[in-house]
């Protein structure tokens, strides 16, 4: 009776684990879904730097709109062809906002002056500024970080707090988009990325809107 009464027990806490651990996933990707079907927009800084997913044309239109946003960060790369790209050109053109790409990976770490751009244009681009990237949780939470640490000062600790999952980034049980919270602690910890390396490369960095701006 002993060894049935363990066993019972045993697959008692099976089945709590089991059920917990259910709970924990149906809530994880319930909360990822929400941010995508919602854009995924957030305030870094009001009415200095705003993030989100790709939005379609009339859901950027509005946030340009709602947040007088004066130039688009793009982290997908130029598209063009591409109905999504061409149409995020419309629309920021349309709206008197200027629109900038850096094409940046969510699974590997920029390449030194693709970073050094991407800050470039996080300290000079008209604000306020909308970053996005496909999702809005890894790509633009690593601008996200970038901009508080190196644009408004803050520590390496809070600045990284935008790669959480609070945005959908998620780094854990190896998923390849831990290269962006690799790319922000090398730069905060002086690696190849190091703000000195950047503010050597300043003057050989073009500035320019991307896309027709006539």
């Amino acid at each position: 009776m002993h060894k049935i009464g363990r066993r019972s027990l045993i697959r008692r806490i099976a089945a709590v684990v089991a059920a917990a651990t259910t709970v924990v996933i149906l809530a994880v990707g319930g909360w990822a879904l929400f941010l995508q079907l919602t854009g995924n927009i957030h305030a870094v800084e009001p009415n200095e730097l705003y993030r989100s997913a790709q939005l379609d044309g009339d859901d950027l239109a509005q946030v340009i709109n709602t947040y007088k946003i004066k130039s688009v960060i793009n982290l997908r790369g130029d598209n063009p062809g591409d109905a999504w790209y061409d149409e995020e050109l419309k629309v920021t053109k349309a709206q008197g906002a200027q629109h900038f790409d850096v094409g940046i990976g969510a699974t590997s770490e920029p390449e030194p002056k693709v970073m050094h751009r991407l800050i470039e244009l996080l300290r000079n681009a008209p604000r306020p500024v909308l970053v996005h990237c496909y999702s809005g949780a890894d790509r633009s939470g690593l601008a996200a970080a970038l901009y508080e640490y190196l644009v408004k000062g803050e520590s390496a600790d809070t600045s990284a707090e935008q790669l959480s999952f609070w945005y959908g980034h998620f780094p854990w049980l190896g998923s390849r988009t831990v290269a962006m919270d690799r790319a922000f602690w090398r730069l905060a910890r002086g690696g190849k990325y190091s703000a000195q390396s950047f503010l050597e490369r300043m003057s050989s960095l073009s500035f320019r809107p991307s896309g027709p701006q006539k």
